[in-house]
């Protein structure tokens, strides 16, 4: 059977702006947003093991989410949305400030 060209044929892959102006915007942020928080969970348990490599790949991979749930929520215009995405996000940067300092002092 010959391979068909054309759509057929392509990877298929989403990406958060396509999932965004489909519609999907609400639980699109949810899952980002609570995956954030999970990341956050984990760099505190990272922090009281003394795995310091591990904390600072989750303090990055969170706010990516946090940034990434952001976007997600300015492109599908849910002005409620980024309005939470920001003060989560600002929150999981004191978060990340308070614990660093922490460190520093102990």
């Amino acid at each position: 059977m010959p391979r068909r060209q054309g759509t057929e044929s392509m990877a298929i892959s989403m990406s958060t702006s396509v999932l965004a102006l489909s519609g999907a915007g609400w639980g699109l942020l949810g899952g980002l947003l609570l995956t954030s928080a999970v990341i956050m969970v984990s760099v505190h348990q990272d922090l009281g093991l003394r795995v310091w490599i591990g904390a600072v790949l989750g303090f990055f991979m969170a706010i990516a989410f946090g940034i990434s749930a952001l976007v997600t929520a300015i492109r599908a215009n849910l002005r409620g949305g980024a309005a939470i995405c920001a003060v989560v996000l600002c929150c999981e940067l004191l978060l990340i400030l308070r614990w660093s300092l922490r460190r520093t002092s102990a």
